[in-house]
């Protein structure tokens, strides 16, 4: 079954030797570092690493607007959930190397753009090697925070490396998505850790 945020943060406390908690509102110290700390960190690990179940394709949207670096033609909005850019290319297929990022804006030459990311993930939709070492992470970052325990935090790291070590390996028998479609159209990508697809419907 699925994980959702509040049970990664409870088995993170547990890691710690800490006390549960019944809801992030809860009003305890433990509650309140989870809900601080937990959307960066879970963020940050999906930086650390080109994960294959949360790559996707798609075709950026072209702005009306005229790029305000003077080297560039073309102006194209980024899609929302983007954690990390692993490259922009062209329509057919060549890699853009010179393209460049303005906030939520991507300046290139090129008329027609396609941007390959790692993108913001649900809970309900990581696989389940990715949710360990999330948890492991969650441990590591809070501990400190808790417990105050040095010794403790240098353990939880370890394991977070043992986990981010078998995560890697997981994922890396994925096969990476292949599918690119035109924006306003279904993205497919591969997700979960499984043959299974997840569709998503990026607005123009």
């Amino acid at each position: 079954m699925a994980l959702t945020k509040f049970d990664i943060c409870s088995q993170a406390l547990i890691k710690c030797g800490s006390d549960t908690i019944s809801s992030f509102n809860d009003g305890t110290h433990e509650a309140n570092v989870c809900s601080v700390m937990y959307d960066t960190i879970k963020k940050s690990l999906l930086y650390y690493t080109f994960w294959n179940f949360a790559i996707i394709k798609v075709q950026m949207n072209r702005l009306v607007e005229t790029p305000t670096d003077a080297k560039f033609l073309f102006a194209f909005s980024l899609p929302a959930d983007v954690i990390r850019i692993r490259s922009v290319f062209d329509e057919n297929g060549n890699a853009d190397y010179t393209y460049k990022k303005e906030g939520q804006k991507i300046f290139s030459n090129n008329k027609i753009a396609f941007v390959e990311y790692v993108q913001d993930m649900t809970e309900t939709t990581m696989p389940s090697f990715f949710v360990e070492a999330l948890v492991a992470k969650v441990a590591t970052e809070i501990n400190e925070a808790i417990t105050a325990s040095g010794s403790l935090t240098q353990r939880l790291a370890s394991d977070f490396q043992q986990k981010l070590r078998a995560a890697r390996i997981a994922d890396g028998q994925e096969n990476p998505p292949q599918n690119i479609m035109p924006a306003g159209r279904l993205i497919e990508a591969h997700l979960n850790g499984s043959t299974s697809d997840r569709f998503r419907h990026e607005q123009s």
